[in-house]
């Protein structure tokens, strides 16, 4: 799926939640605290470490309100191991597509916690490929491998998905409470 791509006319037909574009530096990203928390979940894509070693990061990063990457995190992972234990200087300039808000938090009040789980990873999923799709200009490395070979073989490597319930959610979601101290409680949708 992470390598997945469609035509630009048909990217463009689809409304993209409001986002901004941010120059930030990878230290800046690595720095954030759902970032610097879950990023080492991420498994290590060690040919794309050479890469990035040699080039840099040349296509975008889509993130989430928190700054965690939906499109880029085995980049930002490939960094923190580089900076880990290659280079504790290393530190490049990136282009990140931020959302504006948690437009996936929709999901959340939805009683089924399995068709919560798939729809939100849906989601997420939909907006990668979109994003990739419309602002990926950069197909190859300088060495000539295709950037959807490096997304193919991160699909299959271990991930650790064992965090704890709704980490990279920015708010503590639980469908009974008073989430805004307002006196009302979601109703849940059964």
């Amino acid at each position: 799926m992470a390598s997945d791509r469609i035509g630009q006319k048909s990217a463009s037909l689809v409304d993209v939640p409001p986002f901004e574009v941010r120059a930030i530096t990878t230290d800046f990203i690595l720095s954030q605290p759902t970032v610097a928390e879950n990023i080492r979940n991420v498994p290590l894509n060690q040919p794309l470490v050479d890469s990035i070693l040699k080039e840099g990061i040349k296509n975008p990063h889509l993130c989430m309100k928190n700054w965690y990457p939906i499109a880029g995190s085995q980049r930002i992972r490939a960094v923190a191991h580089i900076k880990d234990n290659i280079d504790e200087n290393y530190n490049l300039n990136i282009t990140v597509h931020r959302f504006l808000g948690d437009y996936h938090n929709v999901f959340y009040l939805w009683s089924s916690k399995e068709f919560r789980d798939d729809a939100i990873a849906i989601w997420f999923q939909m907006q990668e490929v979109v994003f990739k799709s419309l602002y990926y200009s950069h197909d190859t490395d300088g060495q000539g491998t295709k950037m959807t070979d490096y997304e193919d073989l991160g699909e299959t490597l271990k991930w650790k998905h064992d965090r704890t319930e709704n980490t990279m959610d920015s708010r503590n979601r639980n469908n009974t409470t008073d989430d805004n101290n307002d006196g009302v409680t979601p109703e849940v949708v059964k």
